[in-house]
């Protein structure tokens, strides 16, 4: 049986909305529980790159039959929010956690749970610690927890001295995408290229050790993720500001770091062993390893246990895109640790 899912247009389950948070503007559909199931609370739903809030669309009937309102949000560069050009603090893991505690408050929601793909992987986990008394509990798809550290690490050594496979973010951040990539019809070949397209010949255009074939990618076919009108829905969305804001997200290694220098650091005042217990994640965290990831490998994940007492992992066989590959998979490992972890201690018909 196919797993139920939203469509982007005219699906009378979701709503788009708006909030202005700290400034900015940001896009966010809405989607309440099922009046059937007794309210459970609500949870935020983060995507990553490139994707946007739609990437949830099979985990949202799901979540709201379990009994939670789902909110899904644009993140800063993507879709309706908006997508600063000259500032990459509007891009760092603090403001976008200042944000979802903002909307929050806006909704008049003292506690929620939180999930997230990709870089929302990465900023489920910090939005945990900057707002440690907001989160329930918290998953994440693919994205291992790299704790804060008080020693700054330029991507390039990184690259060179520990993960190869992050090579393709300094493609991302080099400028030269946004700048090949411009019109609907090149964003749609990159989206393609992106979410696993081959060319004729059964060549791929993308490897996180190199980043994107630019030579190879108009000749991609289309991807077998996305239904066309999904796709469409994703180009036009793209199409609003640009590759620049979401490539953004790729520039702001420096910025992440001196912010949490400071605020986890205490601008190095702070002993290893305080800055270690403050920034432990003490609420309960579900990882979801996808073993065939070629970004996000399973030795990223070893020491994860070390900040994360209340750590389940699982695993999907699936790529990056796990959540739509293996739909029913990731849903139920979700929904089983819910249960387990969540529900249950609540008891009954309980709210978050």
């Amino acid at each position: 049986m196919p797993v139920d899912k939203i469509k982007p247009h005219n699906d009378p389950r979701i709503s788009y909305r708006s909030a202005h948070l700290n400034g900015h503007t940001y896009g966010y559909i809405f989607s309440p529980a099922s009046p059937s199931t007794p309210k459970r609370g609500t949870i935020f739903l983060i995507h990553g790159f490139p994707d946007i809030s739609m990437g949830w669309r099979y985990q949202i009937p799901f979540l709201t039959s379990l009994g939670l309102d789902v909110v899904a949000l644009d993140c800063m560069g993507y879709g309706r929010t908006d997508s600063p050009l000259h500032t990459l603090q509007a891009y760092t893991y603090k403001r976008i956690s200042d944000d979802i505690a903002a909307l929050t408050a806006q909704l008049s929601l003292t506690r929620i749970i939180l999930g997230g793909h990709d870089w929302g992987g990465a900023i489920v986990y910090r939005v945990a610690q900057y707002h440690p008394n907001l989160i329930t509990a918290l998953f994440s798809i693919c994205t291992p927890f790299q704790p804060p550290t008080p020693k700054y690490e330029p991507l390039g050594i990184l690259v060179q001295s520990r993960l190869p496979n992050f090579a393709y973010q300094q493609h991302f951040a080099s400028g030269e995408i946004e700048a090949t990539v411009c019109s609907k019809s090149e964003i749609r070949q990159f989206l393609n290229n992106l979410y696993g397209a081959r060319t004729p010949e059964g060549q791929v255009a993308f490897t996180a050790e190199t980043g994107v074939d630019l030579e190879a990618q108009p000749r991609v076919g289309k991807n077998r993720l996305l239904a066309d009108e999904e796709m469409d829905y994703y180009v036009d969305e793209y199409a609003r500001h640009g590759l620049n804001g979401p490539l953004n997200w790729y520039r702001n290694r420096e910025d992440n770091f001196m912010n949490e220098w400071r605020d986890f650091f205490d601008n190095g005042k702070k002993s290893a062993e305080q800055a270690k217990r403050d920034t432990t994640i003490h609420q309960p965290v579900l990882f979801v390893l996808a073993t065939k990831d070629q970004a996000l490998k399973p030795f990223m994940a070893a020491k994860m246990g070390e900040r994360i007492p209340n750590l389940t992992r699982k695993e999907v066989d699936a790529s990056h895109w796990a959540l739509w590959q293996r739909p029913e998979e990731c849903n139920q490992l979700i929904g089983e640790w819910l249960h387990e972890k969540i529900f249950g201690r609540l008891g009954g018909g309980s709210k978050l």
